[in-house]
């Protein structure tokens, strides 16, 4: 993808390297990996619009771009990591794949291969979330785009996006239908990444994010589903989920800052309101259509 991009020098108190600008973004990088610096800013802005067509909304000028750390090694990226959470970065420096999106902000390092750009795409639409959204969506909905995020392709340097060619999720959902670690919808839709993850064997951990990736492309396949979907995305951005949940405003404000609760609070009312009521039937339409996609079936 061709881009005007903007490139200098970039120093700070432990690392240095370049500063990429683009047109939404301001990536640092300490990586001397050439084809990565000259196609980074590409990519993340291929991405952002593929982020704008997945979600339904419109591009808004921005007085400030968002910003992006890639750092050449894990120990360079763990060295900002604890600059960036102090005492608090034990849960960050567990992750042992590319980096997280943290208040907006995305902290990677390059792993080489295609898995660089495939954490990139996903952790960037979680930043594309933060600063565009002002209600926060349930994590059955955001987790499950991110990973429609993590496919894609290079041709002659055009990205493209490949949600069904998704090699490790679609191992994910393999491995939870197969060992029988399939999580049932109610318990799916109040879930998050970390409780997925805490205390878990790996293949339910993994299997939380196959079937979100399957839950999402389900709902996107079905046009009254999708149509739903993107209204909770809409009024996601415009800041009135509350009315979904007939509460006030400083109502969702306030559980907003309670953290996992919220999400435990709002994520099987917001599916009842924005996708369907009836959860039996859309519970055995979704296992289905994931048996198929795990061609099982």
């Amino acid at each position: 993808m061709a881009i005007d991009v903007r490139q200098r020098n970039w120093n700070s108190d432990h690392s240095s390297g370049l500063e990429l600008s683009s047109e939404h973004y301001r990536i640092y990088t300490t990586t001397t990996n050439r084809s990565l610096r000259r196609y980074l800013p590409g990519f993340m802005e291929a991405a952002h619009s593929h982020y704008l067509e997945l979600t339904g909304l419109s591009d808004l000028p921005k007085a400030e771009r968002m910003t992006i750390y890639m750092m050449a090694s894990r120990a360079e990226w763990a060295a900002l990591t604890r600059k960036v959470f102090g005492r608090r970065s034990g849960a960050a420096l567990s992750i042992e794949a590319g980096g997280y999106c943290h208040r907006g902000i995305c902290v990677f390092w390059n792993m080489g291969g295609l898995g660089t750009l495939s954490v990139a795409a996903h952790e960037g639409l979680h930043q594309f979330f933060h600063h565009r959204l002002r209600d926060r969506l349930p994590m059955w909905l955001e987790e499950g785009l991110c990973t429609t995020m993590e496919g894609y392709e290079i041709h002659d340097g055009t990205v493209r996006f490949t949600p069904l060619r998704n090699i490790i999720r679609f191992g994910d959902l393999r491995t939870a239908i197969v060992q029988d670690r399939w999580i049932e919808l109610p318990g799916l839709l109040a879930m998050d990444s970390a409780q997925a993850v805490a205390g878990q064997p790996t293949e339910r951990a993994v299997g939380y994010y196959g079937q979100l990736w399957a839950l999402v492309r389900y709902i996107r396949s079905v046009p009254e589903y999708r149509k739903g979907m993107l209204s909770l995305l809409a009024d996601a951005a415009a800041g009135r989920l509350n009315e979904a949940m007939n509460v006030p405003p400083e109502a969702l404000a306030t559980l907003r800052l309670r953290g996992r609760i919220y999400n435990r609070t709002v994520s099987e009312p917001l599916f009842r309101y924005y996708v369907t009521d009836d959860l039996e039937t859309f519970s055995r339409r979704y296992k289905a259509f994931a048996k198929k996609l795990a061609r099982l079936e």
